[in-house]
């Protein structure tokens, strides 16, 4: 399960475990999140708890302090898009996939447009094992989400998840084109170069992001799969 929180804490350091989602923690709102309608308006006071709450879940400081903030503001504003999966993704960081899906399908419901209420669909289905539903919302999910890296490298984690290693490979490649500069995008590339078994395209991707002072050697050595490329000889001289 560390390995999936990892994905969605993605700027943090659990991201040599996990998918993309290392990926939500210490992130800025995507751009969907910050499009997201607000069907009825906010009263400060429960602005500052979603404020306070995204604070807490980004932070990594309390996940129990953000889900606690973000049910009051569900509790008053049961259509919040931004609530609803803001929730979905604190609900995945404490290993709770069947509440997260349940959030994330009532914003992909409220705003059928919205590419990473989709992606929080596909990325809980997939933990709660649920494969139909995962592709079937990873689908619409890239069909949707924004020319925004890091919501590709997340499609890439979750259609590795799933066993999608093609569609993969094509996701991480798109998120590297679209920021060169994200580490994630490296990370990612090279786990589904390693699960294909090409372990020269992986070393090969993961020397890029040295060469850009982008990666950490102590990231792969700890990640469950790139750390069986800490001895290849592309990578001597930046893992020793």
């Amino acid at each position: 399960m560390q390995r999936i929180i990892g994905i969605l804490l993605l700027g943090g350091a659990l991201l040599a475990s996990g998918p993309a989602h290392g990926q939500v923690r210490g992130m800025r709102q995507s751009s969907a999140e910050q499009a997201s309608p607000v069907r009825q308006p906010r009263s400060p006071e429960v602005k500052t708890q979603l404020d306070r709450a995204r604070t807490a879940f980004e932070s990594g400081a309390s996940m129990m302090e953000a889900k606690v903030r973000v049910d009051r503001v569900l509790k008053k504003h049961p259509d919040d898009v931004a609530a609803r999966k803001l929730r979905a993704q604190v609900l995945l960081a404490l290993n709770r996939p069947a509440g997260a899906l349940a959030d994330a399908r009532r914003a992909a419901k409220l705003t059928p447009q919205d590419g990473e209420a989709h992606l929080l669909m596909a990325e809980a289905a997939g933990l709660e094992g649920d494969t139909t539903t995962a592709r079937r919302a990873l689908e619409r999910a890239a069909d949707r989400v924004a020319d925004e890296a890091s919501l590709h490298v997340r499609l890439a984690w979750t259609a590795t998840h799933l066993g999608l290693l093609n569609r993969a490979e094509a996701y991480a490649r798109t998120a590297l084109a679209l920021n060169s500069s994200l580490a994630n995008a490296y990370y990612q590339l090279a786990r589904v170069f390693v699960r294909k078994e090409q372990s020269g395209d992986a070393a090969m991707i993961l020397k890029r992001g040295f060469e850009s002072s982008l990666l950490d050697p102590i990231a792969v050595r700890q990640d469950s799969l790139l750390h069986r490329l800490t001895d290849h000889e592309r990578l001597q001289e930046h893992i020793e």
